[in-house]
């Protein structure tokens, strides 16, 4: 079974400009990702996917696989445009923001793909209170086999006075086969979706099964100038390489 990881990544980003190539502890934050994905998988199966003429170049500097797929307007919709050029069983997102992913997590998606490569799935783990009422923090709600119910960035759920109880939030590694990626990218109207503005919930619209794994999730997304420094803390406290 032929598994790829692809870890999305542009220039563009609104909060954060030329986020994929900003310096973490004097390395691009691609380059920390690309190497927490090479810890438990075949570097020569990780990809970096992007549309940017500079990513490509920092890529072929340091010897890493990219693909340039054009402009894409979701994560999902870049990972569908790398599947019509990479083919492969299964595609592993890995976020390009993610500079201290657990490799960890990375290898139970990996290995729950192996034994569900027709589902699509991706991670979650408990959620406290702040995070819950943190709308950068998306939530989700599962069925007890796993399956995705739905998922917002509101706290959800709450009980009958509306407040917190108990909650889990995503962990936003992915893994797709290329026919979800297909019927994904082939329907535009997507409502709830452009509401929510989280791309996941297309799926579901389509009515395609979507599942959720418990994982670590002790990782820190990079959305703002701040979370540099936060991230570059976390990494010397936990003598990460």
């Amino acid at each position: 079974m032929k598994q790829v990881i692809v870890i999305p990544a542009r220039m563009s980003g609104t909060r954060l400009p030329g986020k994929p190539l900003r310096l973490i502890n004097g390395m691009p934050m691609i380059w920390h990702v690309w190497t927490k994905c090479k810890e438990v998988h075949d570097s020569e199966l990780i990809y970096i996917a992007t549309e940017d003429l500079v990513i490509e170049e920092y890529c072929a500097e340091m010897n890493i696989n990219c693909v340039n797929t054009g402009k894409a307007d979701t994560a999902v919709d870049r990972m569908k445009l790398f599947a019509d050029v990479i083919n492969a069983d299964s595609y592993i997102n890995v976020q390009g923001d993610e500079p201290i992913v657990n490799p960890e997590d990375i290898k139970n998606i990996l290995s729950y793909n192996k034994k569900y490569p027709e589902r699509v799935v991706f991670g979650k783990t408990s959620c406290n209170e702040l995070e819950f009422n943190d709308v950068s923090k998306a939530k989700v709600v599962c069925s007890r086999s796993g399956r995705l119910l739905f998922v917002s960035r509101a706290g959800i759920p709450v009980n009958n006075k509306g407040n917190f109880h108990s909650a889990e939030r995503a962990i936003w590694i992915f893994a797709f086969n290329k026919k979800n990626l297909d019927t994904y990218y082939d329907y535009e109207d997507s409502r709830i979706e452009k509401i929510e503005e989280s791309d996941i919930i297309r799926f579901l619209e389509l009515d395609i099964p979507v599942f959720c794994i418990d994982l670590i999730g002790d990782s820190w997304a990079v959305d703002e100038m701040k979370d540099i420094e936060i991230v570059e803390n976390l990494i010397n406290q936990r003598n990460i390489k």
